[in-house]
C-alpha cells in the first residue's frame, strides 16, 4: 500500500519560501516542530518564523534533570529551499512529507525550569547554556490540511479565524496559502554538559504559509498524539472574543489515512497547577465516540498582556496575564493505550 503522506500537496508544498510570496506579500510561515521521548523525559520544540528567506528561531529543550533551555530569537539569511536555517539553527527537507533532519549547533540559550515556569517569570534571558541536537523525523501519518475536512471549517478557515492560524491570504483561500500538521517518529542524540543522551520519541511538525491577524481572536486549543500501535489524532480550536469557537476541526488517523472528526470536549483550565488529568472527547466520521484522556507532562509559559501586541511575551506564569499560553508535553490514553504528543493552550 503506498500512502500519500502529502495528502494530495505537492512536494514543493514542504519546502520553504526564499522570497517574497508571489501571491501577497503580506504572507509568512512557519515551520513548527515538537518531539518527546517519554521514556528519557526530553522534549524539544523549534519554531522557525521566515519571511523572505530570513529566518527568526525560537527553540526550547526540556531536559530530564527539570531544566528547560531556551532561546528566543536566533536569526539567518538562506537561499535553499530544501533548507532553512538561522545562525544556529538548521532544518534539511530529505524527502517531502516523509523525512527531514533537525540540527541545532553550540545555541545559547538560558536556563528556567519546571518548578520556576510554575512560579514566576523569568527576569534574566542571559544564555547560561548551550543547545545542540541532531534529530530525524520521519512520516507516522499523512499530513492534516487544517480546513479540508469538513465544509464547516473550511467555512470557517475562509472567514477573521483563517488569519488567526494563518491559513489563508488577504484575499481569500489559495492553493499556495495552507497550514497542515503531520504526526511524526523521531530519533537522533543531544548533546550536554553531562554527555550525550540518545533520543527516540513521536511528536508533530507543522507547516504554517499566510497571512497573520490576530483581531478578535482570544484563546487556542492544539493537541495531537501518537501512540504505538500508530493511531493517533489532532485537534485545533481557536476562540473568539465573543465566546464562539471561532475555528475547530480534528481528525483520527490509522498511520495510512485522515478521518474526519468533530470536538465535543477539550480542556480549558491550563493556568491551574491542580488539573491533572483533563478529558478530550471527538465525534469521528470512521470511529464513532472517541474519548481520550490527557495529561501534561513537561510545559513553558508565555505571559503577555494581549494577542498582537507590541510588549514582547515574558516566559513563566504570570497569573495576572491577560493571555497565557502553556505548551506542554502530554500524555493522553485511548482504550488503555498511552500515546505521547503536543497540548498548547492559550487564554
Amino acid at each position: 500500500m503506498t500512502i500519500d503522506y502529502g495528502s494530495g500537496l505537492d512536494p514543493e508544498k514542504d519546502l520553504a519560501l526564499t522570497g517574497v510570496h508571489v501571491a501577497d506579500p503580506l504572507a509568512a510561515e512557519t515551520m513548527n516542530f515538537w518531539a518527546y521521548d517519554s521514556k528519557r523525559d526530553i522534549g524539544i520544540n523549534i519554531h522557525p518564523r521566515i519571511n523572505g528567506g530570513q529566518v527568526m528561531a525560537m527553540v526550547t529543550l526540556f531536559l530530564p534533570d527539570g531544566r528547560i533551555l531556551r532561546q528566543r530569537a536566533d536569526s539567518g539569511k538562506f537561499t535553499e529551499a530544501t533548507s532553512p536555517m538561522s545562525e544556529h539553527v538548521r532544518y534539511s527537507c530529505v524527502i517531502p512529507f516523509r523525512e527531514w533532519r533537525y540540527r541545532v549547533e553550540g545555541l545559547p540559550a538560558f536556563a528556567t525550569g519546571d518548578v520556576e515556569q510554575w512560579d514566576g517569570t523569568v527576569e534574566d534571558e542571559t544564555p547560561d547554556a548551550i543547545i545542540d541536537f541532531d534529530l530525524i523525523s520521519t512520516a507516522a501519518a499523512p499530513v492534516w490540511r487544517n480546513g479540508s475536512l469538513t465544509k464547516e471549517a473550511r467555512q470557517m478557515m475562509a472567514g477573521d479565524a483563517g488569519f488567526w492560524v494563518a491559513g489563508r491570504l488577504t484575499n481569500g483561500l489559495n492553493p499556495d496559502s495552507y497550514r497542515y500538521d503531520q504526526l511524526i517518529r523521531v530519533s537522533g542524540h543531544i548533546n550536554t554538559a553531562q554527555g550525550d543522551l540518545p533520543f527516540e520519541g513521536v511528536g508533530l511538525r507543522s507547516h504554517v504559509r499566510g497571512v497573520r491577524n490576530l483581531v478578535g481572536m482570544a484563546g487556542t486549543c492544539w493537541m495531537s498524539g501518537l501512540f504505538p500501535s500508530g493511531r493517533g489524532f489532532g485537534l485545533l480550536v481557536n476562540h473568539a472574543a465573543d465566546g464562539r469557537d471561532g475555528y475547530s476541526e480534528a481528525y483520527t488517523t490509522d498511520g495510512n489515512k485522515i478521518t474526519p472528526a468533530r470536538i465535543l470536549k477539550y480542556p480549558l483550565r491550563h493556568r491551574d497547577r491542580k488539573e491533572g488529568d483533563f478529558w478530550i472527547q471527538l465525534a469521528s466520521d470512521e470511529l464513532g465516540l472517541v474519548d481520550i484522556l490527557g495529561r501534561d507532562q513537561r510545559a513553558f509559559f508565555w505571559s503577555m498582556p494581549e494577542w498582537g501586541g507590541q510588549s514582547p511575551p515574558r516566559y513563566g506564569l504570570d497569573p495576572a496575564a491577560g493571555v497565557v499560553m502553556k505548551q506542554a508535553l502530554a500524555r493522553y490514553e485511548w482504550e488503555g493505550e498511552i500515546g505521547y504528543g503536543l497540548n498548547e493552550r492559550s487564554r
